[in-house]
């Protein structure tokens, strides 16, 4: 039996709706981001939905799965900078970033500096946009949090950061992969392989059933059903070759600019 990290977010819904609940090789593990990305590193899981940084910092020890991935062209709609200014006034003003994300806290230092020449002062608070802003003049909300959040129309600015980094590059950006330790393929090769089948024929399903993730979604979170359908018409679940490039030009800057020691080679199994 696989330890496999379950994200409780809507954007992982079309994986996880129709990934059976009781498998004889899974054993699910509910954490955010964040929270797979430690387990994973710290082996007390076997494979997650990580993010991107994560990979990064662990290339040399991971496998990632091929064609699997949350990924966008521009909007991606749930990785959102709340703003009492505009972003090139953001210099030497304080930025509270969400604790829950890795690469959304890198991209966001990436964007400011490489987009507006601004460097702020960060600090790591919950996800709670009126308390951030009580302490900073910007947050950075992700997931469903940043959903319901930018829903209740806050009085700010709201910038996309999916927007942002294509406004930067020119590039796709993918702000989650799905890894698994070299180590498990010595020792569990098969029962990798069965899960990975699992994963390809749940997100093929899903795609094909695109109403109920959406009537789904709409429970979880509410929002009008144009909305769902936008926001996951935005997003892409796949891993091809253009976003494995947008993908190494994220890595390049993060090691550019001092976020990873080294700048990783993406490595897929099988």
């Amino acid at each position: 039996m696989l330890r496999i990290g379950l994200n409780p977010n809507t954007n992982m819904l079309p994986i996880f709706l129709f990934l059976p609940q009781i498998n004889p090789l899974i054993e699910y593990i509910k954490a955010e981001p964040v929270g797979h990305n430690t387990l994973l590193a710290n082996g007390k899981i076997d494979m997650a939905p990580i993010s991107s940084f994560s990979y990064g910092q662990h290339w040399q020890e991971y496998y990632l799965l091929p064609d699997l991935s949350v990924s966008a062209r521009g909007r991606i709609g749930s990785i959102l900078l709340f703003s009492k200014v505009r972003l090139v006034d953001l210099h030497d003003r304080t930025v509270a970033l969400t604790g829950i994300s890795a690469t959304s806290v890198n991209l966001i230092k990436i964007l400011l500096y490489k987009n507006y020449n601004v460097i702020p002062k960060y600090l790591t608070m919950t996800s709670d946009l009126p308390d951030m802003l009580s302490k900073a003049d910007a947050a950075l909300l992700i997931g469903d949090s940043a959903i319901h959040t930018a829903a209740s129309q806050p009085d700010c600015l709201i910038y996309d950061l999916g927007e942002e980094w294509l406004k930067l590059t020119g590039c796709t950006m993918t702000y989650a992969v799905w890894a698994f330790s070299k180590k498990l393929i010595i020792e569990r090769q098969n029962e990798v392989m069965e899960v990975y089948r699992s994963l390809l024929k749940a997100k093929e399903q899903a795609l094909n059933n695109i109403e109920e993730i959406i009537n789904t979604s709409i429970r979880m979170l509410g929002c009008s059903k144009v909305f769902w359908q936008e926001y996951f018409g935005n997003i892409y679940y796949g891993f091809n070759q253009e976003y494995q490039n947008g993908l190494q030009k994220y890595y390049n800057f993060c090691y550019e600019l001092g976020y990873l020691s080294s700048n990783p080679n993406i490595s897929f199994w099988p």
